[in-house]
């Protein structure tokens, strides 16, 4: 755990956050700038972009909506070629069709809010398609709960979520 956090930091700190980069030399583009501001729609399993999900990306910044209901904001090192990428995410959804058994009593509804931050690499490719890897921090807050029953549980938990996902700019 000691050795994912350091990798973490390095890589966090090895990226100005709050830059904006200056690009003197086109022919480094995959992209073009001139075409901004891009949306990227994008499908895979990815803690900033949920399962299927839309993004609105002008510069080096970037908001996002996702299904199952979640809302990001990211920053690009690089916004038109390969790049590094840090982000927040939040979002919940409803759950009415669960098995769930918590201290002997069972549930069969959830109601779940998540937060998160986390990081990646984003592989852009000039046509458009693009992959990214990502690994977030997240915060899951559930709560249990049964029509047939008054009693209701809840469960708080960190845990690490990667993803990877595929997406296309236009």
């Amino acid at each position: 755990m000691k050795l994912l956090l350091s990798v973490c930091c390095l890589f966090i700190f090895s990226t100005p956050c709050f830059a904006e980069n200056e690009l003197t030399d086109q022919t480094e583009n995959i992209l073009s700038p001139d075409n901004e501001p891009y949306f990227n729609f994008v499908f895979g399993f990815s803690p900033l972009d949920g399962i299927l999900g839309i993004e609105y990306q002008n510069k080096n910044h970037s908001f996002g909506a996702a299904i199952p209901g979640r809302y990001s904001y990211r920053y690009y090192d690089k916004p038109y070629q390969d790049t590094k990428f840090w982000g927040i995410y939040l979002g919940g959804y409803s759950d009415e069709d669960i098995d769930k058994t918590l201290e002997g009593v069972k549930f069969t509804e959830a109601k779940r809010s998540y937060f998160g931050a986390g990081m990646g690499y984003r592989w852009q490719w000039p046509s458009g398609w693009n992959v990214s890897a990502s690994i977030a921090l997240e915060h899951l807050d559930s709560e249990y709960s049964n029509p047939d029953s008054p009693l209701t549980a809840t469960e708080k938990v960190f845990f690490l979520f990667p993803g990877i996902n595929a997406g296309y700019k236009f």
